[in-house]
């Protein structure tokens, strides 16, 4: 039970995040674009982008994520799921 309340919190905090995204775009203070991503293919994450600065940002979130996801998977298996 509390694992589909957090599922369900996780997407409309999720959906809220898209819908102030799309309605405030975030402003460049420069006239240089900055571009960065990742693919994460299972554990191993790939990170591109042509700003250092926001390349380690991307990195970093991106482990975040990993952990999120794994933390939620171990919860989930030792609750029996």
């Amino acid at each position: 039970m509390e694992l589909t309340l957090l599922g369900v919190l996780l997407i409309v905090v999720g959906l809220v995040m898209i819908v102030l995204a799309l309605i405030k775009p975030i402003k460049v203070k420069s006239s240089e674009s900055s571009v960065a991503g990742i693919i994460l293919i299972g554990p191993i994450p790939i990170v591109f982008g042509k700003n250092v600065k926001v390349t380690w940002l991307i990195l970093l979130a991106g482990m975040a994520l990993l952990m999120t996801i794994s933390m939620l998977i171990l919860v989930g298996a030792l609750h029996g799921g």
